[in-house]
């Protein structure tokens, strides 16, 4: 997920995102929150949080705006649900503005650009594995991988390994870090790179043998089974939560720009009829063979994803600002740039930025092999496992949202309050409704009465309240 976010996040200066201001969304769902009205003790039943561990990507790391930094990594979901049942949770801190500069909302345009600074680890001499031991970037083979981490951290392009793992000494992969703290409770979220990576990129690569696809739903398995092998405890004492993957369709990295660019298409069309829709580039094309109508752009069934913010607004524009910018001034052999861009077969949308029909259907079938294995392996460990199904969930914020203590989240791009400007990783009051969810699943599986986080006591989501005039 960071790689290919990073890469396309941070491709020009300037991220345009041209928002529909009048469209407000009307949130329908509303979840019982009367457990709040009295504070109750972190009764933890037969879970054990003495020595709480996290083990996952950035998800569990506290990404937030494609960044790691310190205000958003003490807002961690783990970090959230430690607080909650009063355990020490370490982490590995990053100063502001994190690494890298994250990803800020400048003004009422809005503009949204990185921060050029670049932050530092704070604490990288404590003397034992992180608690947090959430690596963004990671895929489940990395988990139980132990190569050198700084070797892997320079072959991947991708500092956390080093900034997280630090020492071969601590434990020479994540799951020996994490066996090395001796834990009695572990939340367990890994995966979702094994799909993103393919997804983000337009399908352009991915995470299986050869680099093109998503990880083989087999080689999943193999390496989901052998995680939870190590991880399980024989005597029952350790329990163990394990959130499943949210589907693609339901975060803002893939449904912001397709709609806002459908929308627009709509009144394009019915000025000139000549415009029939969307060329974009299939996989492997330069020349587009195929086009999306508003429809489908609005419905969601070609998907363009958020990392083209800078070339939405260029629809209809004789130009070649993508190739200048991103192929390096390579123009492929039949594109014309001098023809409208998006809107003339010889200068399509770009297949970078297309999830079209065929990858999506990839996509959601390699999502739901990945949680099929997962909810499997809880079934076999029933008395000791519990499911986060954060697929459903992220599907119900999708789905006409929810108001969760006075606060209306759902998936929508930047006034959601859920998703950060990258566009896939939570808001800090997003983390405080993904903690929600692990906790309760927990009360439920191991008669516990840990009280749910109040998310409006959490500092507020990005918006445009936010921006500097």
């Amino acid at each position: 997920m960071l790689n290919n976010v990073k890469s396309r996040l941070f491709s020009g200066k300037k991220y345009i995102i041209l928002l529909a201001m009048t469209s407000l969304l009307f949130f329908v769902a509303c979840e019982d929150r009367s457990e709040l009205t009295a504070p109750s003790a972190p009764n933890t039943g037969s879970a054990d949080f003495t020595r709480f561990v996290s083990i996952g990507n950035s998800l569990t790391a506290g990404y937030q705006s494609g960044s790691l930094y310190e205000s958003s990594q003490v807002y961690s979901f783990g970090k959230i649900m430690a607080d909650q049942v009063g355990v020490s949770y370490e982490q590995p801190l990053i100063s502001e503005p994190g690494i890298p500069g994250k990803l800020e909302l400048h003004d009422f345009t809005p503009t949204i650009i990185p921060n050029p600074g670049m932050g530092t680890p704070t604490n990288l001499a404590y003397a034992a594995p992180y608690n947090n031991l959430g690596v963004p970037g990671a895929i489940i083979f990395d988990l139980t991988d132990e190569t050198d981490f700084a070797t892997k951290s320079e072959a991947r392009g991708n500092p956390y390994f080093s900034i997280v793992l630090r020492d071969q000494q601590l434990g020479a992969s994540i799951i020996k870090q994490a066996l090395n703290l001796q834990p009695t409770f572990i939340n367990l979220w890994i995966g979702n790179n094994d799909v993103l990576g393919y997804a983000t990129s337009g399908g352009s690569s991915g995470t299986d043998a050869t680099g093109l696809l998503p990880t083989d739903p087999a080689v999943f398995g193999f390496f989901y089974n052998a995680i939870a092998t190590a991880l399980t405890d024989s005597t029952g004492a350790r329990k163990i939560a394990a959130a499943n993957i949210p589907d693609v369709q339901n975060i803002p990295f893939f449904t912001t720009i397709g709609p806002k660019i459908g929308v627009a298409l709509i009144d394009v069309i019915a000025v000139n009829p000549a415009v029939v829709g969307l060329f974009y580039q299939k996989n492997g094309e330069a020349v587009a063979s195929s086009f999306a109508t508003p429809e489908q752009l609005i419905a969601g069934d070609i998907l363009l994803t958020l990392a083209a913010s800078p070339y939405a607004s260029l629809v209809g524009v004789p130009t070649g600002k993508f190739y200048r910018e991103v192929m390096g001034g390579y123009v492929p052999p039949g594109i014309d740039t001098t023809q409208a861009f998006g809107l003339h077969p010889q200068n399509p949308w770009p297949h970078p930025y297309t999830l079209d029909a065929t990858e999506l259907a990839l996509v959601q079938t390699h999502t739901g092999a990945f949680n099929a294995v997962i909810k499997a392996t809880v079934d076999a460990n029933s008395d000791t496992w519990v499911l986060v199904d954060i697929n459903s969930y992220f599907a119900k914020l999708a789905d006409g949202g929810l108001i969760i203590d006075g606060i209306n989240f759902s998936n929508s791009y930047i006034l959601g309050n859920t998703f950060s400007l990258d566009g896939v990783h939570p808001t800090t009051q997003g983390y405080g409704v993904v903690a929600n969810e692990f906790i309760s699943a927990i009360n439920g599986k191991f008669d516990a009465t840990i009280p749910r986080v109040n998310v409006s006591t959490l500092p507020a989501s990005i918006g445009l309240g936010n921006a500097t005039p």
